[in-house]
């Protein structure tokens, strides 16, 4: 039967990972845990940290609010925003005034 690990069991996982100075790969070989298993971890538990960080305010919003007007609100503003989002997918924003 697998191990199963707590979330609390994960965290305390990370955090001797960051301590240890090794690799993810020789880290997980000599705690006996698959690397896309840590790494899935990894990757939940900044999710989970990153959207508490947001709800306190301590870390920005993932998005951007653009004016309706130039920043100085004159006639002749402006934008242009170009995402390249790979895989030849390409978001871009315009505003002509």
């Amino acid at each position: 039967m697998a191990n199963r690990r707590s979330r609390a069991q994960w965290k305390e996982l990370m955090e001797d990972h960051q301590s240890s100075g090794l690799s993810q790969k020789a880290f997980c070989q000599q705690q006996a845990i698959s690397v896309a298993t840590f790494g899935y971890w990894k990757r939940k538990l900044k999710q989970e940290t990153d959207a508490q960080e947001m709800i306190a305010g301590s870390m920005p919003a993932p998005w951007l609010e653009l004016p309706a007007q130039g920043i100085t609100g004159g006639a002749s503003s402006q934008w242009q925003i170009e995402l390249d989002l790979g895989n030849g997918v390409c978001l871009r924003l315009t505003q002509v005034d």
